[in-house]
């Protein structure tokens, strides 16, 4: 049963209930408080105290960072206080080979004593090119923020057990789920694995710790569930799995439903800025988290994309004073959504769709996000991994692990019903191999275009 309260933690001896948290703990409550009531917000509102956080970091940014000294001339304003939604559109963009060649002109020279040490992260994304990005203990603090947010949001058993499956990961246990969390509210133990140990060891291991929540990549979720539904096993006692850091293929929440009967919540999230978006608690659409980051989804030609359009995304991010990082390009594209039912003003995302080489691109230049996992799904063939490379705009490759060949009817069968999925009629080719390995910064892919 979920707890209607979940237990502050307390720092007095003797004072158990109500608790008396620590001030880690104690700051961290605070934050959930105004949280709790911003997502209600009406949307100008939200706006209005987003562009005040705005103008700080650009105020600090164009006195402490090289980088940016010229770029308020380049917005067209003469100072930040003329900084609007309107004006900021016009800042330019900041792409990742500028952020890779720029690292030390992209530093802060002092940053505010308050915000606490810098921290320095190195990320390689799927591409395996690496990043280096600065952030501040103050800056880690509003990560940890919405980790707790959306525990919060699902009403998730705190005290159960959680299991973590993550990249670069060995297997350990801990008291808790994680430390920022700890610090506010009483949780029960964490146990951690890595997705680099074989999926039936994982299999294994989840089968003996019997967690109440399972947090993993989509990809690390796919292969589980098609070992358990091999072995026709499930896992007693999970109430829900968590997935981020890789787009979710479609067909992935129905599977795990299907197999294991329970939901999925999903995390739109990068390393430079942690949650980007949460999914709401009451549907699959996704909540940008407003209150970290100021979140675009941009046409080619710069301009806004409405609702149920797929542009690119540009993040600013609010409280990294550190290395700003203002109207940074992920690489990724999403589709905006409409407002939510849920009544929180915080702007939706319909779907994420990935890399800009994880969408497809047709002979006459359309780019849509694939649908091949949801086409395999259907076809119901006996693979275990797979991945689609598209080699040429008509031509796309399926690299599939499989105890056997596949034969000729199954072929035709999934060619068929990719072709009744998609938009153009792409050539496939299989090819079998052992086994699929993953990007060099640990991500699996799908599908990676060639021609994007």
């Amino acid at each position: 049963m979920v707890s209607e309260v979940p237990y502050a933690e307390s720092c007095a001896p003797g004072l158990a209930w109500p608790g008396v948290p620590a001030a880690a703990g104690a700051a961290m409550l605070a934050m959930q408080w105004q949280l709790e009531r911003s997502q209600w917000f009406p949307s100008e509102r939200l706006a209005e105290l987003q562009f005040r956080q705005v103008r700080a970091l650009l105020a600090h940014a164009i006195t402490q960072v090289p980088f940016y000294r010229a770029h308020l001339g380049r917005a067209g304003v003469a100072s930040v206080s003329e900084i609007t939604p309107a004006t900021f559109s016009r800042w330019p963009i900041l792409t990742t080979p500028e952020l890779q060649s720029n690292s030390g002109a992209l530093q802060a020279a002092t940053c505010p004593d308050d915000h606490g040490p810098v921290v320095e992260r190195f990320t390689s994304g799927s591409t395996g090119t690496p990043k280096r990005i600065l952030d501040t203990h103050a800056a880690s603090f509003y990560k940890d923020a919405l980790v707790l947010r959306d525990h919060l949001w699902h009403r998730r058993d705190l005290s159960a057990k959680f299991a973590g499956i993550h990249f670069f990961a060995g297997q350990g246990r801990h008291a808790g789920w994680s430390p920022a969390i700890n610090a506010a509210l009483r949780t029960g133990p964490g146990v951690v694995n890595g997705v680099g140990t074989d999926v039936a060891e994982q299999w294994a291991w989840l089968r003996e710790e019997e967690p109440g929540y399972l947090l993993t990549t989509p990809s690390n979720l796919a292969a589980l569930v098609r070992h358990g539904a091999r072995k026709g096993e499930r896992l007693a006692g999970l109430r829900q799995v968590l997935t981020y850091t890789e787009p979710l293929p479609v067909s992935l929440r129905a599977q795990v439903k299907e197999h294991w009967g329970v939901g999925l919540a999903d995390t739109y999230s990068c390393t430079e800025a942690g949650a980007l978006a949460l999914q709401c608690p009451q549907g699959d659409a996704y909540h940008v988290q407003s209150e970290n980051v100021y979140l675009e989804v941009l046409r080619a030609d710069g301009s806004p994309c409405m609702p149920r359009e797929t542009g690119r995304v540009v993040v600013t991010l609010l409280h990294n004073f550190a290395m700003p990082l203002i109207r940074y390009e992920l690489g990724d594209y999403a589709t905006v959504g409409e407002p939510c039912a849920c009544g929180r003003s915080l702007p939706v995302l319909h779907a994420i769709a990935g890399r800009a080489r994880n969408m497809a691109r047709d002979p006459q230049g359309r780019v849509f996000q694939p649908g091949f996992d949801a086409a395999l799904d259907e076809s119901r063939l006996p693979v275990s991994q797979f991945q689609f490379v598209q080699e040429t705009p008509s031509l796309v490759e399926m690299s599939y692990v499989c105890e056997r060949e596949l034969s000729a009817e199954e072929k035709r069968r999934f060619s068929d019903i990719v072709k009744a999925r998609l938009p153009y009629p792409f050539e496939l080719r299989y090819r079998r191999v052992p086994r699929i390995e993953r990007g060099p910064g640990g991500k699996y892919e799908g599908f990676i275009s060639k021609v994007a």
